[in-house]
């Protein structure tokens, strides 16, 4: 029996069928990089790439935080799917039908009813959108917005009736329960008047409905937009176990083959924007839903792309949220850019009246994040009174901090001293003072650097040479028979050694494969196994490399057992133990002849009298 209640035969052919270079790269931006690929590690925030997949071992491994594993393991935590759902999904997608023993998962169940209740409410508001008279006003709707038939049947836009009730109606009749509705989010829990019992209403009411879909397909939540005056104006799903806002992006599904495609991937504020911007071909788009762009975000859309351009509306608010962006992408290996769009224009009003090409070119000139910052708190130090000019000045000392060149920074406060009509020498005293009072302790616990899973081989370099060269599969059959876990000091090595002796093949050689799969489910050596696997050190003599290393562990192995013997001696001695004495002499006689490859001739104490 395999990993919970699948069986190791179905995990064996879907792993088979399946190719990790094609599922990766769904979600991490690889180039090539000789036999293997590289990209950004969605794990953690890095500039340079130390993510590393290799499709002829068919895992993965991050050199930097070193996450490692299977196809599997990348799933289970790039998407937070437990191992079943995440068998079951690549089972689906190669053909192969995965049953489970008999047993029960209550948070798979609970996941599974959420995404069931979400998809038949799905359908259902799309069902209301096409009925010619309940969905008449909000057709109307979507044609004032320019939005076609074609486009709404690919975003499955719907719309939810104006009843209290009607949604619940609808949904109980098809098997839900109350309690299923409720833990979706589609309904709020009211109190009916005198009586003190709990009932519920549908939470959307009289909405233009768009369906939030994740990456794996599923409907994890909705938006709606009111048809009328009603507040609020946009009404999300509220966190559920299956839906958190703050790493949710509208249309990233739809998206995300043309932003591994590009590397770029445009982000703007709402449904609308996205869904205009699709439609008229600008497919590599996504929107936050109705938050500030979040650190789960960034992580999210690292996995695809090396740009990122922020297009947000040009008024006061969309200016802020284009700022708060500059501290969250800093340090993220990502290029920002923000494109500024003509007073008046929203995203979705102004590729509607311009054109895609006439976006491109916006896009094109648009500037750094950096320096869209930069230019707004220069201007806000032109216009203003003298304490707005100084905070503005600090400001601008803070944003150039972030520039990563120095030179850049030098270049970058030479114009804004000019600009200013400042002397830049007076912005070069400042700069100091104001960095060491950002540096204070703010109470907040510093950022750790990503762990390293390489153990320290100070002093055995013959233990790590091993190791690795039995995860390459270079050891002979005879070299496996000298091999024993406890010739190594390291545990890491000790539990790959175990494991690979416990997997050998009828010729005596070890079953790479099935060594790797085992050795990578181990917290203690997983990591190891990874990243030693993907390696690529090279020897001269590789034979005879691995035997010089196999004789230091028996050298080492036979001076550890002289000193116990001698210490077991020397207090022999002391105690009086003539009999210990002379067992322990003839023990360390035999052993320093077998050292030296002579016959043992007799005992002498090696302990002084």
């Amino acid at each position: 029996m395999g990993r919970g209640l699948i069986s190791d035969d179905i995990i064996n052919q879907i792993r088979d069928r399946v190719d990790i270079a094609d599922i990766v790269g769904h979600h991490v931006s690889l180039t090539r990089a000789g036999q293997n690929l590289k990209g950004l590690c969605p794990f953690h925030q890095e500039k340079s790439p130390s993510f590393t997949v290799s499709p002829s071992r068919q895992i993965f491994h991050c050199f930097g935080c070193g996450a490692g594993g299977n196809v599997f393991a990348f799933l289970t935590r790039i998407t937070g799917a437990s191992f079943p759902e995440v068998v079951r999904d690549l089972g689906r997608k190669v053909g192969i039908e995965v049953q489970e023993s008999a047993g029960f998962n209550p948070q798979a169940a609970q996941f599974g009813r959420i995404e069931q209740v979400n998809q038949a409410a799905s359908v259902w508001f799309h069902k209301n959108l096409q009925d010619a008279k309940a969905g008449e006003p909000a057709r109307a709707y979507l044609a004032e917005r320019g939005i076609e038939p074609v486009t709404i049947a690919r975003f499955a836009i719907g719309v939810a009736l104006g009843e209290w009730e009607a949604l619940i109606k609808a949904l109980t009749h098809q098997g839900f329960t109350s309690g299923d509705l409720a833990a979706a989010g589609l309904t709020i829990a009211r109190e009916q008047a005198g009586k003190g019992a709990t009932g519920f209403y549908d939470r959307f009411r009289a909405r233009v409905m768009f369906p939030i879909v994740d990456l794996r397909k599923r409907v994890v939540g909705f938006g709606g937009r009111t048809l009328g005056d009603g507040t609020p104006k946009y009404l999300n799903s509220p966190d559920t176990p299956l839906f958190k806002k703050g790493q949710t992006l509208f249309a990233f599904d739809q998206a995300r083959e043309a932003i591994a495609r590009t590397k770029t991937v445009i982000v703007v504020e709402g449904y609308f924007d996205a869904i205009a911007l699709h439609q008229a071909g600008i497919t590599h788009t996504v929107a936050t839903l109705g938050t500030a762009l979040t650190a789960g975000h960034i992580q999210a859309l690292r996995r695809f792309a090396s740009n990122v351009v922020l297009l947000f509306d040009p008024d006061a608010a969309g200016v802020r949220a284009a700022l708060r962006g500059l501290d969250l992408f800093v340090n993220s290996g990502l290029g920002v850019k923000v494109v500024t769009l003509p007073d008046g224009d929203d995203p979705d009003t102004y590729v509607r009246k311009a054109g895609a090409e006439a976006f491109a070119r916006l896009e094109a000139a648009a500037p750094s994040l950096l320096d869209y910052a930069l230019e707004h708190s220069v201007k806000l130090a032109e216009t203003g009174s003298l304490e707005s000019r100084i905070r503005s000045v600090d400001e601008i000392l803070r944003i150039l901090q972030k520039s990563e060149h120095p030179i850049e920074r030098e270049e970058r406060l030479r114009l804004v001293a000019e600009r200013l009509g400042i002397n830049q020498q007076r912005l070069i005293e400042r700069y100091p003072a104001l960095m060491a009072e950002q540096r204070k302790p703010s109470g907040q616990p510093a950022p750790t650097a990503p762990p390293k899973p390489m153990p320290a081989f100070k002093g055995v370099p013959e233990e790590r040479d091993l190791v690795f060269l039995l995860l390459q599969g270079k050891l002979s059959p005879a070299d496996i028979r000298r091999l024993n876990p406890e010739l190594f000091s390291i545990p890491a090595c000790q539990k790959l050694v175990a494991c690979a002796l416990a997997h050998l093949g009828s010729d005596g050689r070890v079953e790479l494969r099935v060594f790797l799969d085992a050795a990578m489910e181990d917290p203690d050596c997983g990591a190891l196994a990874t990243e030693f696997s993907l390696r690529d050190d090279h020897f001269d003599d590789v034979s005879e490399h691995i035997k010089g290393c196999l004789d230091q562990l028996d050298r080492k192995r036979s001076e550890a057992a002289m000193r116990e013997l001698i210490s077991r001696l020397k207090g022999a001695e002391r105690e009086g133990r003539w009999e210990d004495v002379q067992s322990i002499n003839l023990q360390v006689n035999e052993l320093q002849m077998r050292k030296a490859g002579t016959p043992v001739a007799g005992t002498v104490s090696l302990v002084k009298e």
